[in-house]
């Protein structure tokens, strides 16, 4: 009987922040937009957009000031790919939100 309303509501959830990123890459990382367009699920954060430190630090605090959420040091290791980045902004907004 096709998807779940959790799994409507998941995927959803998914392209809200691939948007916002996709905000974020144009507004405050001034990428240009064949890097913009390359923020798919399974792209590479800092090799797929060629984000340098600056940008990396940049794109962290935007995230974390507009969900809430607070990233450790030691995040940043298990961020590989957009994917990941997606479903640690969902996992720890949903955390916050019922905190």
């Amino acid at each position: 009987m096709g998807e779940t309303r959790e799994g409507k509501a998941s995927e959803r959830d998914e392209q809200e922040i691939l948007a916002f990123l996709r905000k974020i890459a144009e507004e405050e990382l001034e990428l240009e937009p064949e890097q913009i367009a390359r923020i798919l699920m399974d792209t590479p954060i800092v090799e797929g957009l060629k984000l340098d430190s600056l940008t990396q630090v940049v794109l962290i605090t935007e995230i974390e000031e507009h969900y809430g959420i607070v990233f450790e040091p030691e995040d940043r290791e298990k961020l590989e790919t957009i994917q990941d980045l997606v479903e640690m902004i969902r996992s720890r907004a949903t955390r916050e939100s019922t905190a």
